[in-house]
Order: structure tokens, then sequence, then C-alpha cells
């Protein structure tokens, strides 16, 4: 995994690990239940001492049960948001920043270049692990986002896959369920999995989507059955998908027509 040695100023702190579980999903071939384990021992080896916390973050609805199980009995966190709106993530963010009083450190894994301008605002006052120079304002904000996200993730599943034996954590901790959609803290794993995948649930989660409950059909809407609520629901998580692919097809166009943008020119390679 491929991180910097914590500083004296780090090393006693707390590290807060914000995995967007959504863009950067547990493969097949990874045992989902040494990802907590692995992150918190490499922590450790690079000298930060202090409390890890680690949540995963995103709909968790379309995150295979085992996957939530494994990853829940290892202490890791699980918060479900409604959408995978990049604003669910920066809320998120922004709620630790108000809680957590500097200093800290703060990891994010994440695919999204949309992150990078928030993540160096952030760095001004808490220590930002993942990227091995300072965020450069003038860079573009995808190399930020491969430093810091993609990268980290790949970094880390192939430290996962090269261990040869697999090692029994002994690390067990009290993780904490929250439903951001339905504003719903929930005690138990396996109450959290039964909401994200209820009736109720999926309604509440139509509300933020444009158009998801007509406004005066509510009643006629409650009464569909969780199946056909929950295939409308699939077809507006898809149409945002879209539009999101379309919105970064978009920027990279804006990029290329930019006459100062170099399409050869290695930027990934500057940040190193």
């Amino acid at each position: 995994m491929d991180l910097r040695a914590a500083t004296k100023w780090q090393a006693d702190i707390a590290t807060w690990v914000l995995w967007d579980i959504g863009r950067c999903p547990v493969p097949s071939d990874v045992d989902a239940g040494r990802v907590g384990p692995f992150i918190r021992r490499a922590l450790k080896n690079l000298g930060y001492n202090g409390d890890v916390t680690i949540t995963a973050i995103g709909i968790l609805s379309q995150v295979p049960i085992d996957v939530l199980r494994a990853l829940s009995s290892t202490g890791i966190k699980l918060h479900h948001v409604p959408t995978m709106y990049n604003k669910s993530i920066l809320t998120s963010l922004i709620m630790w920043e108000m809680d957590t009083s500097p200093p800290a450190n703060v990891m994010l894994i994440s695919l999204q270049r949309i992150f990078g301008q928030y993540i160096a605002d952030l760095s001004e006052e808490y220590y930002v692990l993942g990227s091995k120079v300072p965020y450069d304002r003038q860079l573009d904000p995808t190399v930020f986002a491969r430093r810091a996200g993609c990268f980290l993730w790949e970094s880390l599943l192939a430290s996962l896959r090269a261990e040869a034996k697999k090692e029994s954590s002994g690390t067990t901790g009290k993780s904490t369920f929250y439903c951001s959609g339905c504003y719903l803290g929930l005690f138990g794993f396996e109450s959290f999995t039964k909401h994200i995948l209820s009736k109720e649930h999926a309604f509440n989660e139509l509300d933020y989507y444009p158009g998801g409950v007509e406004s005066g059909n509510e009643s006629r809407a409650r009464k569909e059955d969780a199946a056909a609520i929950l295939a409308r629901l699939q077809g507006f998580r898809q149409v945002r998908r879209r539009e999101e692919e379309e919105e970064e097809a978009n920027y990279k166009k804006q990029r290329l027509e930019d006459p100062y943008y170099d399409e050869e020119y290695d930027y990934e390679a500057e940040a190193e």
C-alpha cells in the first residue's frame, strides 16, 4: 500500500479512512474481510499509532450482502447514501471536518476527480494521506484523483493479492450503521441490511430523484410492491450513471480543446 511514513506530528493522532466503495468495489478475488485489517496493519507499520476509523460509503443496497457482512465483522463502519451524487460523499467529508478538530489524518479512497479541490482545501488544516506530493492547484485534477484515489486503491489491492497466506486479523470493532436516505441509525448488521433492502427504504430514496414520487401520488406509489419500487429506483440510478459518464466525457472534451492542454504530457509523472 503506497503511503508515506507518519511524521512525528501524525504518529499519535487519529486517522479517518473514507472509502467510496461504490467506485472502488471489492473484486471477487479479494477477501473483503481482509481489507480493514490490512489498512490498519499498513498504517501501524508506517507509524500511524492513533485510532483508525474506516467508513465504507455508497449505495450499500447494491453491494453484496456477504461483502457487507465481512466488512462489518472487521469493524468497518457502513454508511448508506441514497445516490452516488458527489455531494453525498462531500457532505460526509464536511460533517467530519465540522466534528473533528485538527490535527487529524484523513484518507479518501475514491476515483472521482471532483474531490481533489476539496481535499486540497482540507489539507491546509489536516494531514491528507495517499498523495505523495501536496496538491498543486494548477495541476489537472484528474491527476490528484489518480494519486489519491485510484492509485491508492489499486496499490492496496495489489498488496492484498500479494500476501501468500491469509491472516486472521484479530481486529474486531463496534460497527456503526447509518442510512442517510432515511436519516436512520441502526444497531446490528442484520437490521441494517434488512432496512436498506426494504420497500420503505426504497420508497424514501425515490424522493432523491426528480420525478421519483410524483406530487399527489404518494399513496398510490406506496401500494406498489417492493420489486416494482426497487426496479424504478434502479432505473433512476442508471440514468444518473449515464449522466455522470456524459459529464466526464464532456470534461475530457473540454480539456482536449484547451489550447494549453498537452495530451502527450505525462501529468501523473509530474505529480511524482
